[in-house]
């Protein structure tokens, strides 16, 4: 624009220079309809403000470095040329971060014009994206005028990828099995004690049916399976801000959620009934587990809830919800190693360590006084596993 304005300068200044020196008749008049110009834009800027139609369309999710992009539809009136200037910015409600993304357009007139902002999925968690701006500018730069009733908000949440493996949480076996008390309230996965017995509905697994039942009372009816009450698995996702605080460390979280999503999802369909529990600020938030919705809803809860400022000084409030869910089991995904903090939630369950780190190059098993942990690398190689000992 500044040199549609230089070059517009030096021309009006030529005519008028041509105009002095030669009294030339149409040397004048050009000069006289350059001045005019500004005038003229203004005027059609102003005016095109009230025709002008911006639409935004935007995808809901997606998963961690999928393509992602925000189509911007814009329609003007034919008299007027120039661009569109918008200024969006994003926010990544996981991590915290706001980032500010600046879009020029320049569509033909007179006919809507799609373009394509193309938004970063390399970061996991929920975003919000607002149109902070947008101003209307002559083809010349003469004039810039804000779109005053324009406005777009919007969200999307870029998940982690799921790898389909298989668990093993051996250690929760010898969790006590006599004496096992079931939750009175709710079915659950364990087959062996009888919740209650029901019509049958579509979607029933054929070995829940109750045959001796259904046939004396000619309908059909299934077994419910009980809930264990003494036996739930909690996956405890510890990861907090400063973990990230480094650029290029977006990686790093993704493969956390993945490995916690990926081992929920594991036991979902394996039968275990489970929590999963994140750490935010000042409290604990335990998302129980049992069936595809609450997984869903654990995901979505768990790539929008901010990471924590920094680590607990204390297991006192995980040892509350141990004692109230009655955990006997947990898997603690993590992105370091401190081993006395191992130690000390090892004497409240059984534990393993999923350690995710971009500083280890294979998968490696140790175990330590009172724990399992296991060493997983941050690459496309974690695609390839298949089964997790926990």
């Amino acid at each position: 624009m500044i040199v549609n304005k230089i070059t517009y300068i030096v021309s009006v200044a030529l005519l008028l220079a041509t105009f002095v020196f030669t009294a030339n008749a149409a040397a004048l008049a050009a000069a006289a309809a350059l001045i005019a110009m500004p005038v003229i834009t203004v005027v059609a800027c102003r005016s095109s403000v009230a025709l002008l139609k911006l639409d935004f369309d935007l995808p809901r999710s997606c998963v961690v470095n999928a393509p992602l992009a925000l189509r911007i539809t814009l329609d003007r009136p034919l008299m007027f040329r120039g661009r569109m200037e918008l200024s969006f910015s994003v926010y990544n409600q996981l991590t915290g971060t706001r980032t500010v993304c600046p879009v020029s357009l320049a569509p033909a007139t007179g006919r809507p014009a799609s373009f394509e902002l193309e938004l970063d999925s390399t970061v996991c968690g929920a975003h919000t994206i607002v149109l902070d701006t947008a101003r209307l500018v002559d083809e010349m730069g003469f004039t810039s005028l804000a779109l005053e009733d324009v406005g777009f908000h919007g969200l999307f949440t870029v998940y982690p990828e799921i790898l389909d493996i298989q668990v093993d949480p051996h250690q929760s076996a010898s969790a006590g099995l006599e004496g096992m008390s079931y939750d009175p309230h709710r079915s659950g996965q364990d087959a062996s004690e009888v919740f209650d017995v029901r019509p049958y509905r579509e979607g029933d697994a054929v070995k829940s049916i109750h045959w001796k039942l259904s046939t004396r009372f000619d309908d059909m009816l299934v077994r419910e399976a009980s809930r264990p009450q003494d036996q739930t698995i909690a996956i405890l996702f510890v990861a907090f801000a400063p973990d990230f605080e480094q650029s290029g460390r977006s990686e790093v979280l993704s493969a956390v959620l993945s490995f916690t999503a990926s081992i929920s999802l594991a036991l979902m369909r394996q039968g275990y009934h489970h929590v999963v529990v994140a750490a935010p600020e000042g409290s604990l938030a335990a998302y129980p587990v049992d069936d595809r919705r609450d997984f869903n809803k654990m995901l979505d809860a768990l790539t929008a809830t901010p990471l924590g400022p920094a680590y607990p000084t204390s297991h006192e409030h995980y040892a509350k919800l141990v004692a109230a869910k009655g955990i006997s089991k947990t898997v603690l995904v993590a992105v370091s190693v401190d081993e006395q903090i191992y130690i000390d939630m090892g004497r409240l369950t059984d534990l393993s360590v999923l350690h995710v780190s971009d500083s280890v190059e294979s998968y490696s098993i140790e175990r330590g006084a009172n724990y399992i942990i296991t060493h997983c690398p941050v690459s496309s190689d974690a695609a390839r596993i298949k089964s997790l000992e926990l």
